[in-house]
């Protein structure tokens, strides 16, 4: 019975979250024009809220109605959460391998500009960093990096990852964890820009000399995160004002509501527990046995 119930909540979950992702990659692109990039990224907050909504007991199951539960059997439970945890296991064992072999060619000179660590990040530049680029594009290059720390990025990618993992199976669920890694990138432009928007020129300038340095790690934040001509053009884009940005903050939190309230509702329900014999529309009669009345199902 665990086992069916954990099969059942991992399926769900999954379900639930690609549900999700679909939904937040037909917002994205509008929320960019209408809220700006640093709102839009935050629509990936859906799909997490959307899978631990599904860990909780479903609307039918709080009122006790619906359909009687179609079970999958114990053994084929077993074999899914075993799938399952080998695939979850494996992807998080390639993950670790990405990071370490980013975190090699960063002590040898030939990776970034990218922040690198999650917990005590610090800023990795290229061996010919000072070469390559000029001081003004070092500065915008170093304040891009700076922000990112400054707006937890790498604690942002690490849960990205963990979705990525616990999702691996889902391949919207890497769909989504690319674009919104991308999605970061751009809000974190915007928020460069905010602070320099005298810059944009020389800010896309610096994002064009840098985007053949791409080398990635899962948990890194990288400055040449593609796709260069999107954040180029977007750097032209005035800054939404103050009162467009607070509808969407509000628009954001009341769609994370409506998401979670939805999947909730719609849930099917898992397994009963053991003791339970009865559902609803099937009348339950009391029979003595032994002078103890049990119940007992009538069948038709």
């Amino acid at each position: 019975m665990v086992a069916e119930l954990l099969a059942m909540t991992l399926l769900r979950a999954q379900a639930a979250a690609a549900a999700a992702v679909l939904l937040v990659l037909l917002l994205r692109a509008p929320a960019r024009r209408l809220i700006g990039p640093r709102l839009a990224y935050r629509l990936w907050a859906l799909t997490p809220v959307a899978a631990i909504a599904t860990v909780f007991p479903s609307l039918s199951e709080t009122l006790g109605s619906g359909l009687p539960p179609t079970l999958m059997g114990e053994e084929r439970a077993v074999a899914v959460v075993a799938a399952w945890l080998i695939g979850a296991v494996a992807l998080a064992t390639a993950i670790l391998l990405q990071e370490r072999a980013f975190r090699a060619r960063a002590e040898a000179g030939r990776a970034g500009p990218a922040v690198m660590g999650v917990f005590w990040p610090r800023i990795v530049l290229p061996r010919d960093f000072t070469d390559r680029f000029d001081a003004e594009a070092r500065r915008m290059i170093d304040l891009h990096e700076r922000t990112h720390i400054q707006r937890g990025d790498p604690i942002a990618n690490l849960a990205i990852a963990g979705v990525l993992v616990l999702g691996w199976c889902n391949p919207l669920i890497h769909l989504g964890a690319l674009c919104a890694r991308l999605d970061q990138e751009m809000a974190c432009d915007a928020t460069v820009l905010g602070l320099r928007p005298n810059l944009r020129k020389t800010y896309a300038q610096a994002l064009v000399e840098a985007h053949t340095l791409r080398q990635g790690s899962p948990l890194a934040c990288f400055w040449a995160a593609h796709p260069l001509l999107l954040r180029v053009k977007l750097l032209a884009r005035p800054e939404p004002s103050p009162r467009r940005q607070a509808l969407g903050a509000a628009a954001i939190v009341l769609l994370a509501l409506v998401t979670a309230g939805g999947v909730w509702t719609v849930t099917p329900r898992g397994p009963l527990p053991p003791h339970d014999v009865s559902w609803p529309g099937r009348p339950i009669a009391e029979a003595p046995v032994d002078g103890i009345n049990l119940p007992t199902i009538h069948r038709r």
